[in-house]
């Protein structure tokens, strides 16, 4: 199979962006630059980080994350509240488009969270796929917290649309566990302290010595500390979709992609028509 790097997007703040153009598609060809980008929650950017993504002419931002979230993590490009608004030349349209909904479950094995995800929400997954596909001309970045779950499905489908091959769309789901590492390393080392710290007030307490219950602990860490998905879930994840659905086109029909905008995206992605 052809060898693929992606293209690593240096916007000061952030360690997962990349620009998915030349990963190789059917047929011979590849996806266009600068026409998807995938990366973790753009609140990360920092100020030059954000002069970057505008300087790469980044026409709609796709924040797939819950409401509640982008409050408590704001978005340098907006808010639910501004969903689809006009803005400036220059500034991205931003559009929070969750593939969840408050009270989903979140915790389990990954290929089975993954499974549950699409079973509950084609919908909102074929929602996401859409804008996309009627985004305006240039780059679309999809985005979630950590642009690896929600984002690698969202992503992962757009590509398979496209053509390219699930060895492909797997491998890249993969990179983001690299490149997020040295994040995720500083939030274990943190739960460990406040394990650490949470124990010895509870010995102080007591007069015993005890295990820290996780329920004290901030949620983010409890992510932190599940074991980060391999390319093997990705794989079983698509291999499941198109055992219950037929095809990854079947299961966004299914959720109300119409055949315009599949037909859209990918010409977007191959940079045909």
């Amino acid at each position: 199979m052809t060898s693929y790097t992606p293209v690593h997007l240096d916007w000061p703040g952030l360690l997962n962006a990349r620009d998915l153009g030349g990963m190789p598609l059917d047929g011979g060809a590849l996806v266009r630059e600068r026409a998807l980008i995938r990366s973790e929650s753009l609140s990360w950017l920092e100020p030059d980080g954000v002069r970057a993504a505008r300087a790469y002419g980044t026409v709609r931002v796709i924040d797939l994350r819950l409401p509640v979230e982008t409050v408590e993590y704001a978005h340098p490009f907006g808010g639910p509240a501004e969903n689809g608004q006009a803005r400036e030349p220059g500034v991205p349209e931003y559009l929070n488009l969750p593939v969840q909904e408050p009270g989903d479950p979140e915790e389990g094995p990954w290929a089975h969270l993954y499974a549950g995800m699409l079973k509950r929400r084609p919908a909102l997954f074929a929602r996401a796929v859409g804008a996309i596909a009627d985004a305006p001309e240039g780059p679309v970045l999809v985005h979630c917290a950590a642009g690896k779950d929600r984002t690698g499905l969202v992503v992962a489908f757009a590509l398979s649309l496209a053509g390219a091959a699930d060895e492909h769309i797997a491998d890249d789901y993969e990179l983001t566990n690299s490149r997020l590492a040295p994040r995720w390393k500083r939030h274990v080392a943190a739960i460990d302290q406040a394990r650490a710290a949470y124990e010895e007030r509870e010995a102080v307490a007591s007069g015993e010595a005890g295990d820290a219950d996780e329920g004290e602990l901030p949620v983010w860490l409890h992510t932190a500390r599940r074991t980060a998905g391999t390319r093997d879930v990705m794989l079983d994840t698509l291999a499941g979709l198109r055992a219950e659905y037929g095809s990854v086109a079947e299961y966004l029909a299914h959720g109300g992609l119409a055949d315009r905008q599949r037909e859209e995206l990918v010409k977007r992605i191959r940079g045909e028509g």
